[in-house]
Parts: C-alpha cells; structure tokens; sequence
C-alpha cells in the first residue's frame, strides 16, 4: 500500500487545519452587513398588519390547543 511519507504533516489530511478567519472579520462579510441593514432595517422595525397578528394568534392558539394534554373523565 502506498504512504505519504514525503509530505509533511501539515499537508496531510490527518494534520492540522487551516484556520479561517471569522466570519464577521472578512471585509465582504461586514461590508455585507451594512449594506443589508441599510436597506431592511427601517423595513423590519414597521409594525406587524393586525391581519397578520389575528392570523399568529389563531395558529398559537390551536396549536396549544392541540398539544395539551386530555384530562381523563371525572367519575
């Protein structure tokens, strides 16, 4: 069976990994950041339509419904 005695170790798939910097390090990343947050951040702070708080609420309200436990027949 053949090695790889001729590579170092660093190279080998059983070595130490590369490290990476962080996400929030990379310049696109942050530069990606701002940008999104410029563009959304006066959109995600509008209220929520009441329509659309009546529908959550329907749907969290059958959903607990749903998943409570029976209580068993009184005698």
């Amino acid at each position: 069976m053949a090695t790889n005695d001729d590579k170092p170790e660093e190279g080998r798939a059983g070595g130490p990994a590369r490290s990476r910097p962080r996400t929030g390090d990379r310049p696109f990343d942050m530069w990606l950041h701002k940008q999104l947050h410029a563009m959304y951040d006066e959109i995600a702070n509008e209220p929520l339509p009441d329509d659309l708080l009546n529908l959550i609420d329907k749907d969290a309200a059958s959903n607990k419904k749903r998943d409570a436990p029976e209580e068993p027949p009184k005698k």
